[in-house]
């Protein structure tokens, strides 16, 4: 691939956790996580915990999705599934993609106001080692500094409604 990671590799998820690019291209994709116990679960990945690996799984199930935590410490692999999964991404069924647009710009515009040197980054909004995906919500802040998380949980919370 251009940009050096391989997503589609059949890697062993200890190696993944040592690399967290490679852990976000597996946001909102169809993946097969295999666990110990020889059992597997099968769904969208909604986020991975920065610190503790831990994956949270949109499964489907019926016409909705059920929300699997999964303990980084029980996963063995992880692969994107490559055939059509039947389903569309979990995080898609929330947001039209021109909601998630005006919410990007409303972010990245109360960033700025609170003067952080905001950038983009392909859909993603970047500023020093946090990322914010989409669809630009608290819950879509990633870094591995749980403090700074926290900080920038602030900023978001307090951005009015109507802004």
């Amino acid at each position: 691939m251009d940009e050096g990671i391989d997503i589609s590799v059949q890697g062993n998820y200890s190696k993944l956790k040592e690399d967290p690019e490679a852990l976000l291209k597996f946001i909102n994709k169809c993946c097969t996580i295999q666990l110990i116990k020889n059992t597997t679960f099968c769904g969208f990945v909604h986020s991975i915990d920065p610190i503790s690996k831990s994956i949270i799984l949109a499964v489907p199930h019926e016409n909705t999705y059920q929300i699997t935590l999964i303990p980084g410490h029980a996963v063995i692999d992880l692969n994107e599934k490559n055939e059509n999964s039947g389903g569309t991404p979990f995080l898609r069924l929330e947001d039209s993609n021109a909601d998630v647009i005006v919410r990007k710009n409303k972010v990245l515009n109360w960033l700025k106001v609170n003067l952080l040197p905001v950038t983009e980054s392909g859909d993603n909004i970047v500023f020093g080692n946090v990322q914010i995906l989409p669809p630009y919500k608290v819950t879509d802040i990633c870094t591995d500094n749980p403090i700074v998380a926290m900080q920038i949980r602030k900023i978001l919370e307090k951005m009015p409604r109507d802004y």
